[in-house]
């Protein structure tokens, strides 16, 4: 059997498998009747047909676009299907984007792996499952993120910085990936910020216009109002707060505030020198991006389960390393930490969405992610740092040679 004939079994297969997934989890999403943040788009949308701003709805703490997007749905039951659909295609478009971003260095029967990895392990997913019941936007953002990597790859600055923008029109926190253009060693970083800040502006404009100067002050009491609500945080400030304080969300270890502020601060210094280092030594695009997007995660005060959504990729790039053979123990050393991660986090939440109630699974999660992080961004600065080294190197033999 040739290659040819190979590649396209395999591909298949991989396709196969992952409609069969996706099928379940559509079904199971739009099945449980839940839709909890799905519901509050809608109204949202629906008040926008009225005249009114979408935050009239009280829940709805989201950019317009969301809320612009549900209007030619009159109500959840018209909207859950497409909306379910649409969410579980951006994670196959993600997984597209980022195989494309490897396909030049990826063998035949490589690329096919990677993609039938991601597939799954997007997928095959208790916290996706609980994504999809609700009816978030989080499964948009790797499709956002991976698309942003691609092009960069590509030296298309200007739509990777489009991309790029999308993620805080999609929803306001994932500005922190704005970051990413200010890794070292872009070309062309000017295009990359312009069509970033240049597509963030069009859109304010947009939204002024639509609704008028007040939404900005609507927009952001909303976001002020619900980020004080008393509920599990899976970020380094939630670790300090519910580990060593009372609260209503999570069981304590002890009570002590003054460690519990400690706690928070250091986890926070440490993420903060790792997005420095992530900056600095970025490894590639890809790395580099979902680096800062684990970090991103890890310092929202407001952090639920499901964003961590957002770092996926970072597994699969781990992986299209060690296939392509950079470094590959420290890749592999990167894909095994990075797939303890991906069960902890993906995998071990019950679907009762019961989680949050359990310390010693609340500690795992964060730590696990802290960890995952540590190793991620300290290996590709090793790669990062070797690569500066080979060329330097062949200049010293060259110069040998010539003595």
């Amino acid at each position: 059997m040739t290659k040819t004939v190979l590649s396209v079994v395999m591909w298949i297969a991989v396709v196969l498998i992952g409609a069969y997934i996706s099928v379940q989890r559509f079904q199971d999403a739009v099945g449980s009747d839940i839709g909890t943040d799905l519901r509050t788009f809608v109204a949202a949308a629906e008040h926008i047909r009225e005249g009114r701003s979408p935050y009239t709805e009280f829940g709805y703490v989201y950019p317009p676009l969301v809320a612009w997007v549900l209007l030619p749905f009159e109500d959840f039951d018209a909207a859950v299907g497409p909306w379910t659909a649409a969410s579980i295609l951006s994670l196959w478009g993600a997984v597209a984007a980022i195989t494309a971003t490897f396909w030049r260095v990826l063998s035949w029967w490589q690329r096919p792996v990677l993609a039938g990895i991601a597939i799954v392990s997007a997928l095959y997913s208790a916290l996706l499952s609980l994504d999809l019941w609700l009816g978030q936007t989080d499964t948009f953002l790797p499709l956002v993120a991976s698309l942003a990597v691609f092009f960069a790859s590509r030296n298309r600055q200007i739509a990777s910085g489009v991309s790029l923008a999308f993620g805080a029109i999609i929803k306001s926190w994932p500005v922190g990936l704005g970051l990413w253009m200010f890794r070292r060693g872009v070309q062309h970083r000017a295009r990359l910020i312009g069509a970033t800040l240049g597509t963030g502006v069009a859109f304010l404009l947009i939204a002024l216009i639509v609704h008028g100067p007040g939404i900005f002050g609507e927009w952001i009491d909303r976001t002020l109002v619900l980020s004080e609500q008393d509920l599990v945080a899976y970020s380094v400030w939630g670790a300090g707060r519910h580990l060593f304080t009372q609260s209503a969300a999570l069981a304590p270890l002890f009570v002590a505030p003054v460690v519990a502020t400690a706690v928070s601060w250091l986890l926070a210094a440490a993420v903060i020198a790792l997005i420095v280092v992530a900056l600095r030594r970025p490894g590639d695009d890809a790395l580099s991006m979902f680096n800062i997007a684990l970090a991103v995660v890890l310092l929202i005060p407001v952090c639920h389960l499901w964003y961590f959504v957002l770092a996926l990729p970072l597994l699969w790039v781990w992986i299209a390393h060690a296939m392509k053979g950079t470094r590959r123990l420290e890749s592999l050393i990167a894909v095994g930490v990075l797939a303890v991660w991906w069960v902890i986090v993906f995998r071990l939440p019950p679907l009762d969405n019961q989680f949050g109630e359990s310390t010693p699974q609340y500690i795992a999660v964060v730590f696990s992610s802290l960890l995952a992080l540590g190793v991620s961004v300290t290996l590709a600065a090793r790669a990062d740092a070797g690569r500066e080294r080979e060329p330097l190197a062949r200049q010293s033999e060259e110069r040998v040679l010539a003595e």
